[in-house]
């Protein structure tokens, strides 16, 4: 018994030895497999460098513009809180008087009562004071009567030089370091300064206590000094003792802002209770710039999945014969597609974490330019910040992986559905159904990008928009072969007498050669996107002259204050020829549509054309007549159509004195870029918004306009107003147009080196692919001459086709693009459009140097030799 025991212990040793001895040859087997595939996949990238550069920079770039896309809202936000941080402070809640408000001062006791609930609550003065060097020279200082903590906590920045500082009280003053090398004050000087206005103006001197750090509230390179006195001292002498002019709270949750903003309104109804970063607004903005980057970044994605997509057509065809041989010895499709699948994720790996680094550099571009774009003369500054978390890495990298994925799996599916025999004996029947429906589905999508410029839904024209302009592009690309071969046949018959025999062989080898095809395609797109974006840029220019043109006055000035006093005193001035005060209110709601009009102007009917051309298909001083007989409106012709209205229609207007009806007597064409805008009578605007000062006051001059506004700012300059000449307000629109003209050209440029690179390595796989063909035509008596001649003359075709057909895919997207921004004026660079034809031409001919060098210098025995 123990014998047979012994038996059975042994043989069920052996059998679980077998297992393990089965599992790890397995294993092994499985190993070896993964290695073979691994090598397979490195050697196939390694091996065709330029393919593999070219597919890796598309996905690079693709990635970059998507990561910099998602990730300008974030920083742009984060630049114009910064800004505003470094000019302002850090405060969630002001509370300011209104023209309402029974008194300018205010007690702080209501807003103390919450002081649970906040960080801090700091009252202030403001007072403008001006302060006399030398001479005839006056400086505007901005005074802020509050306690130095209160405002080292709210804006930071520190004491450099102080002397008898504390207690800080009385007539003592704190400076910033720039104002005091300028001006070459030190503390312990005695500093004289002008206050108040008129009869009421009084001389005082303060004692520099303290130099702070060119940080906070002495940062900025606005046109007056800041400084810091004691509070009560502005207090007593405004007789507000006790008082302040403005309250900045902070909260120590800032997600109760809303409901704190309620309770302060229903504690101080008669003042302005409002929140200093509206975030949600930044927010709203931010985001469409992000939705507009991202519209223009499918452009590239666009290019890149192409480039992609014609890539793998051609890799999959060299590997063929590999595929055939891995699956007549027992490779499953499967397998087969991991291998191909397995190529397209290692591109999409690698080129995802490079595409997140070039991203950054892009997204600090982008920042850079906005930055420009949005600092103004106000002394507000903004710099460049970029901001991006992790997520935005994540989501670029799988965005690269899936774009790589995505563009890869129609040839890899392709290949994998041929079979063994049709790999093995190369017959594979051509599929020219497929042809067909490409042309049908090319024709359907240029008809539904077409008519997708009569959207009039203001919600839909954007996302429609953008469909249409991808629809084209795509469009373009499936009708290539069709319209190829229309254009062959008329070249062919030109060619005869042009360049003979060799000019027809030259355009009959465009009908099936794929890889010119595909050149023709990106050159159609580059050229598209190029021809768009330009026009896009030169109608935002010709918009910002005819806006200025139709504006007949020299300066804008604004001031808290102004109304008929300020007129009189500007009419006194040498130079002011005429003054014109405007009132203005802005997103009016209609209380009877879910709409609203963007601004109402209140108008001087004797007035309002001194300052403006408006044209109207009236008599327009009879239309501003009729505007006083009542509560009339005129309209533009733009908010006519969005609002579907004619004369006689009423509006119901959510004004500050209650809803009030107003009667359309007419329209008007728009204002350049105020397109949704309505013009009333001076007379019942004040009456129904309830307004006192005037929105903005425009000046006409008889001199020159820079002369007068200075002469202005020495008037006024206790009232710090907002001056401009209208020469200046038009370069800084400019340079604003030109930086999101930069940007916009950046992405059709990407976009358009992708292209080239893709063109290039086109022309060098068409010329490995034709060797044998070419060395065939050598031997039979081509001669060199003539074998780079016809190489040119396909560039040349194929240039000409390619730049026709981007010329006509530009125009339908400029159509589609006006219709989206609902611009009735659109302008067709007609001018230019040889100018496009002749660039893709000179393009697909500089790109046939290497292929056409190559091919003069082709063995024949060699070449016909080659399988």
């Amino acid at each position: 018994m123990s014998m047979l025991r012994s038996i059975l212990k042994l043989k069920s040793r052996i059998k679980q030895n077998k297992q393990f001895l089965i599992l790890d040859l397995g294993v092994t087997l499985g190993v070896i497999r993964l290695g073979i595939i691994t090598k397979f996949i490195v050697k196939s990238i390694l091996e065709k460098k330029l393919r593999t550069f070219l597919i890796i920079l598309a996905i690079v770039l693709s990635s970059g513009v998507f990561f910099a896309s998602i990730a300008i809202s974030g920083s742009l936000e984060e630049m114009i809180i910064k800004g505003i941080r470094d000019s302002i402070g850090d405060a969630d809640i002001v509370i300011t008087p209104t023209e309402k408000s029974s008194s300018p001062y205010f007690y702080m006791n209501k807003a103390e009562l919450y002081k649970d609930r906040t960080e801090y609550i700091i009252g202030e003065i403001q007072k403008n004071a001006v302060y006399k060097p030398s001479g005839n020279e006056e400086v505007s200082i901005n005074l802020t009567g509050a306690a130095i903590e209160d405002v080292q906590t709210m804006n930071p920045f520190t004491i450099e030089q102080q002397h008898n500082l504390y207690p800080f009280e009385g007539r003592k003053i704190v400076i910033g370091k720039s104002a005091a090398e300028k001006y070459q004050l030190k503390v312990g000087d005695s500093l004289e300064l002008e206050l108040g206005e008129g009869q009421e103006i009084s001389r005082q001197k303060f004692t520099i206590c303290g130099i702070g750090s060119s940080t906070g509230l002495f940062k900025g390179a606005s046109k007056s000094i800041a400084a810091v006195v004691p509070r009560d001292f502005l207090s007593n002498m405004n007789n507000a003792r006790g008082k302040v002019g403005a309250v900045y709270i902070k909260l120590i949750q800032p997600e109760e802002k809303q409901e704190m903003i309620q309770l302060l309104s229903d504690e101080y109804k008669d003042y302005r209770v409002f929140e200093l970063f509206p975030l949600e607004e930044i927010k709203q903005e931010t985001l469409m710039i992000s939705a507009i980057f991202l519209m223009l970044s499918s452009i590239v994605f666009f290019m890149s999945i192409f480039i992609i997509y014609s890539s793998f057509k051609v890799i999959t065809t060299e590997k063929l014969p590999i595929i055939g041989t891995f699956r007549s010895i027992g490779a499953t499709k499967r397998m087969t597609n991991y291998l191909l699948l397995g190529e397209s994720i290692l591109y999409g790996i690698v080129g995802g974490i490079l595409g997140c680094g070039v991203g950054v550099g892009i997204l600090y571009l982008m920042s850079q330019a906005l930055s420009k774009m949005v600092n103004g003369s106000d002394g507000m500054e903004f710099k460049a910040v970029i901001q991006f978390s992790g997520a935005n890495f994540v989501l670029a990298f799988l965005m690269a992986v899936i774009l790589c994925f995505v563009s890869s799996i129609i040839p890899i599916l392709k290949v994998s559905k041929i079979p063994i025999k049709d790999i093995v004996l190369n017959s594979g029947p051509k599929n020219t159904k497929r042809r067909k429906l490409w042309m049908i589905l090319g024709i359907v999508f240029l008809v539904i990008a077409f008519a997708s410029s009569f959207i009039t839904s203001n919600d839909l024209r954007p996302i429609l928009g953008s469909a249409g302009m991808l629809l084209t592009l795509t469009a373009i690309v499936m009708l290539v072969p069709n319209i190829t071969s229309i254009f062959v046949k008329i070249f062919e018959t030109l060619y005869v007498f042009i360049f003979g025999n060799i000019g027809i062989l030259a355009a009959k080898n465009l009908r099936e050669n794929q890889n010119i095809i595909n050149n023709i395609s990106m050159l159609a797109i580059g050229i598209a996107c190029l021809l768009l974006i330009n026009t896009a840029s030169y109608d935002n220019v010709i918009s910002i002259t005819d806006q200025f043109r139709n504006s007949l006055y020299d300066i804008e000035m604004y001031t808290q204050k102004g109304d008929r006093n300020i007129e009189k005193r500007l009419l006194s001035i040498e130079g002011v020829q005429e003054v014109y005060g405007d009132y203005e209110t802005y997103g009016v709601e209609l209380a009877d549509r879910n709409d609203r009009i963007s601004r109402i102007k209140g108008i001087d009917k004797s007035k309002i054309l001194n300052f403006w051309n408006i044209e109207m298909n009236k008599d327009s001083q009879d239309m501003f007549e009729r505007l006083d007989e009542g509560r009339n409106i005129l309209i533009t012709n733009t908010l006519k159509e969005k609002l579907n209205l004619k004369e006689g229609d009423l509006l119901k207007l959510k004004l500050k004195s209650g809803e009030k009806e107003y009667k359309v007597i007419g329209f008007f064409e728009d204002f350049a870029k105020n397109k949704n805008i309505g013009l009333i009578s001076q007379r019942f605007f004040k009456a129904d918004t309830q307004s006192k000062y005037y929105s903005t006051i425009y000046i006409k001059t008889s001199q020159n306009p820079e002369n007068v506004l200075k002469k202005i700012e020495a008037e006024f300059i206790r009232l710090k107003p907002y001056l401009q000449t209208k020469s200046k307000l038009q370069e800084e629109y400019m340079n604003s147009n030109q930086q999101v003209t930069l940007l916009m050209s950046g992405f059709s440029i990407l976009a358009i080196i992708i292209g080239v690179f893709g063109v290039l390595n086109n022309l060098l796989i068409s010329f490995l692919v034709r060797k044998r063909a070419l060395a065939v035509f050598k031997s039979i008596g081509m001669s060199k001459v003539q074998t780079v001649k016809m190489i040119f003359i396909e560039a040349l075709t194929g240039g000409a086709i390619g730049g026709l057909l981007g010329v006509m895919a530009g125009t339908l997207m400029i159509v589609i693009l006006a219709g989206t921004s609902n611009s009735k004026d659109i302008h067709f660079p007609i001018s230019s459009y040889l100018l496009y034809v002749v660039a893709g031409v000179l393009l697909m001919l500089i790109a046939s140097i290497i292929p056409a060098l190559k091919s003069s210098k082709l063995d024949i025995v060699s070449s016909i030799k080659l399988e």
